[in-house]
């Protein structure tokens, strides 16, 4: 073989390389889906759509703080907005990283619709 064609393929594996280390992966995973947070009676007033998303990251596979539980995001929600529950209540989990574990983030995104119970 050719020195030249050797330093060919030489530069297109270093570039292969260099293109792995510098692009980011994204993964979505439904955490969780649930009708309701709390009973709810049949009659209630809808106070609005609610959404929170809490995250971790990461450096050299180091964590740099932490994120909340699900249950703890979600009662958060609900005292915010003054409200006895959540319904129609879903959870997402979004993890993006290099593929080489320079720095990452893991959120977690919670969506729902606060309701106040009517007697």
């Amino acid at each position: 073989m050719r020195s030249g064609t050797r330093s060919m393929f030489g530069r297109l594996g270093s570039l292969l390389l260099c293109s792995l280390a510098f692009c980011s992966c994204v993964a979505r995973h439904p955490a969780g889906i649930a009708s309701s947070s709390a009973p709810v009676s049949q009659t209630y007033t809808v106070l609005g759509p609610v959404e929170e998303t809490d995250c971790a990251s990461w450096v050299f596979v180091i964590p740099l703080g932490g994120k909340d539980p699900i249950y703890e995001i979600i009662d958060r929600l609900v005292r915010e907005k003054g409200a006895d529950a959540l319904i129609g209540v879903t959870a997402e989990e979004r993890l993006w990283a290099f593929p080489l574990p320079l720095f990452g983030r893991d959120c977690t995104i919670v969506k729902g619709i606060a309701v106040k119970n009517t007697k």
